[in-house]
């Protein structure tokens, strides 16, 4: 078992709508809320149980929902993880583009400190949710595989738009290669499995320093 599942604790059930009488939410905020919960818990179940050992009956008992309810938007397991690492990378990527908003274009360097410190900090805030999708979504199915390649395609895009910032300050400056984000995108994942299995998320944003010189060190490739 690794330090990150032993030290987890028992997930807490997450809050449930009110039972019986009238309540003014309509169906439509009903089922978001029970979508939400059950995204929510699906993340703390995995990260506790694995994803091979997490249920139906651990994420309906956790988000407090019926297993009626669950089948009503969920075809399986595996579709409500993707469902929570879809909308997991998209809160991440939102962190990112918020930190970055106030700093100057021109800064690529800056930029690059930034975002790798935004990215850090993201993962340390929920260390249940970072150890699911940084390490057991590498065992959760095809489909989850399949969608993580269009994680990493993102990843790329971003320092795309950082090695392009780059070229406007150095027009001389040589193109790095899609192959060589990739490459460096992958490094820092494995950076990050590495310190969740063998120290903590909380741990995570010490690797602000290496990342970003890691980071800076292929963007400006001579």
């Amino acid at each position: 078992m690794t330090a990150s599942k032993a030290s987890a604790k028992p997930p807490k059930p997450a809050p449930k709508l009110p039972r019986g009488g009238r309540h003014p939410l309509t169906q439509e905020a009903v089922a978001a809320s029970q979508r939400a919960r059950m995204l929510d818990a699906i993340a703390h179940v995995v990260a506790a149980k694995g994803f091979k050992g997490a249920t139906v009956a651990d994420v309906i008992a956790h988000a407090g929902v019926s297993r009626r309810t669950f089948y009503e938007q969920f075809h399986d397991l595996e579709a409500c993880f993707l469902a929570a690492y879809e909308r997991g990378m998209q809160a991440l990527f939102g962190a990112i583009r918020r930190a970055l908003r106030d700093v100057p274009e021109a800064d690529w360097r800056e930029r690059t400190r930034i975002a790798v410190q935004a990215y850090l900090q993201a993962l340390a805030s929920s260390p249940e949710v970072s150890w699911s999708f940084s390490v057991e979504s590498l065992g959760a199915g095809a489909q989850t595989l399949e969608r993580r390649g269009w994680v990493l395609d993102q990843w790329v895009a971003h320092w795309r738009g950082l090695q392009s910032l780059r070229e406007r300050a150095d027009p001389n400056a040589p193109r790095v290669s899609d192959a060589s984000l990739l490459a460096m995108v992958g490094g820092i994942e494995e950076l990050v499995r590495d310190c969740l299995r063998r120290r903590s998320a909380a741990a995570l944003p010490k690797l602000a320093g290496p990342v970003t010189e890691f980071a800076l060190a292929v963007l400006d490739a001579r």
